[in-house]
């Protein structure tokens, strides 16, 4: 019985394709407009997906267990309010920081031949160049021992800027001037990703130590701190724990704490929101396909109606006409989705190689798309079916 009913069912799959085929002109129509809306949700789900993997990479790279500590001022007058001290400190109360390094960010103007090139100055603490994963590429580091020494390391980015307007490059021993300062080159640092977490652009920077931030600014006052968790420390406890801290430390004002995993958690809850609008926008797509589906199964219980009455007269039942013209609706669908989800992972692939990302399907992509197949099949081709079976057979076949 199995072997009979499985043959009916290859039987009824040939005949759909072969009505199909008849009505190539309309078919090929429903099949580019189900086949674009497969298309428009395949790709961006391939767009979304391969968003959210290059920005957890990156994150990857920086580090998950990094948090930023931003201060803000106090009240007017009030003077600095947070001390290098109480930074310094952080760690030894065991409140779940490991390292810690503070930093004074500012502007100045470097001179390269006859110009002067905006640059940001990071006058900052030994253990910044550990938090950042930065790199040497000749000369050291400056640290907290160079004290207030007019030492500096610098980033390739500003490297190869100064480079294209003095006409000369940038090598350790060298001294350049940032608005009027005399700095001695005695590092040349490798290519560092940008750390958004920690609001540090090493390319584009140049590093000091922390003490010589008093050669650009009469009174320096800490601009953020960079720090990373202890092993096992929660990253939510720890922030709180951080702000109770400095509220115990400071004098006037506060601080905001941004975590690493927090802003994985927020890129996550962002991505989600993406996704589901994107689908909404794909779904008005596949319904206009769907539409075009309906439109051709409708036209085609018309032109059939002789062959349904004698199909009735020979002995199939209502439920056999329903399952035929289904089964035609889902094959012109299920060709339309394969298609769209081939369209699909190509414009995916395109938009990620021009993001400069390295391109990885999304894993419910295929199963989306063949869902869609399923669905769009079953919900524009139910109604015509059910017409096509409702039709008297003595009336259809007096149908000219």
């Amino acid at each position: 019985m199995s072997v009979l009913r499985h043959r009916i069912f290859l039987q009824i799959i040939a005949d759909a394709l072969r009505d199909l085929r008849s009505i190539r002109a309309r078919a090929v129509l429903a099949l580019i407009g189900v086949a674009i809306g497969t298309a428009a949700v395949i790709a961006m789900l391939h767009v979304g997906y391969n968003a959210k993997i290059a920005a957890l990479r990156q994150f990857e790279t920086l580090g998950v267990d990094l948090l930023a500590i931003f201060p803000s001022a106090g009240e007017p007058g009030s003077g600095q309010t947070m001390t290098l001290d109480a930074v310094l400190a952080l760690p030894a109360t065991q409140i779940g920081i490991g390292k810690v390094a503070a930093v004074v960010q500012s502007g100045v103007q470097l001179r390269a031949g006859r110009d002067n090139i905006p640059v940001t100055v990071l006058a900052a603490t030994k253990d910044l160049y550990g938090l950042t994963k930065a790199r040497l590429k000749e000369g050291r580091f400056p640290t907290d021992i160079d004290g207030f020494a007019p030492y500096a390391a610098i980033g390739v980015g500003i490297a190869a800027t100064f480079e294209a307007s003095a006409g000369k490059s940038i090598a350790v021993g060298d001294t350049i001037v940032a608005s009027g300062q005399i700095l001695t080159v005695i590092g040349l640092l490798q290519p560092a990703e940008p750390n958004v977490i920690l609001n540090v652009d090493l390319d584009n920077a140049i590093v000091m130590p922390f003490l010589s931030a008093r050669r650009f600014v009469s009174s320096p006052a800490i601009t953020n701190v960079a720090a990373r968790l202890s092993p096992g420390a929660d990253d939510i406890k720890t922030a709180a724990r951080v702000q109770t801290y400095f509220e115990q430390h400071m004098h006037g004002g506060s601080v905001n704490v941004q975590t690493a995993r927090q802003i994985i958690r927020s890129l996550e809850s962002q991505m989600r929101i993406y996704a589901l609008l994107l689908l909404g926008i794909g779904t008005v797509s596949l319904v206009v396909g769907g539409v075009g589906v309906m439109n051709v199964m409708l036209m085609s219980v018309m032109e059939r109606r002789q062959e349904i009455g004698l199909r009735r007269a020979l002995g199939a039942r209502r439920r056999d006409i329903r399952l035929m013209f289904l089964t035609e609706a889902f094959c012109l669908s299920l060709v339309g989705s394969v298609a769209g989800v081939a369209i699909g992972y190509v414009g995916g692939w395109f938009f990620a190689i021009g993001a400069g990302w390295r391109f990885e399907p999304a894993p419910t992509a295929i199963p989306l798309g063949l869902a869609m197949a399923f669905l769009v099949g079953l919900f524009f081709g139910i109604y015509p079916a059910s017409r096509a079976a409702r039709l008297d057979p003595i009336v259809a076949l007096r149908a000219g």
